[in-house]
């Protein structure tokens, strides 16, 4: 077993070390650096706890419930037309897709099966 965790290890280092992770950090430091984004992604929160806090109540107003879901698509809609969050939006599904190829190699030497493949 211990050779398991071993190889896993080392796994988890070459993807930590994979020119797609590097990217997805970097583009995340750029986008936190990002005052604008930062204070976007602050309203985006603030909205979605209101909105929360609403729904734990036993009459929430469904006028103030639809004002704070439109500031937050409105907010969203914000964030994804600035390019330091489409940059690492971008880079998060470029690991992502490593992270899922990886997934299905390791599927695929388990179980001879490629992901998705159904036995006859």
């Amino acid at each position: 077993m211990d050779a398991v965790f071993q190889k896993t290890r080392e796994l988890g280092q070459a993807l930590i070390e994979s020119e797609a992770f590097q990217a997805m950090k970097a583009a995340e430091e750029k986008a936190a650096e990002n005052r604008e984004a930062a204070e976007m992604m602050q309203k985006y929160i603030d909205a979605r706890t209101q909105i929360q806090e609403l729904l734990s109540q036993e009459n929430p107003d469904s006028a103030v419930l639809k004002r704070l879901s439109d500031e937050m698509d409105q907010t969203q809609s914000a964030l994804n037309a600035m390019e330091d969050i489409v940059a690492m939006n971008e880079a998060r599904a470029a690991f992502s897709e490593l992270i899922n190829q990886v997934n299905q190699v390791l599927q695929f030497i388990v179980t001879g099966q490629v992901p998705g493949e159904s036995e006859c």
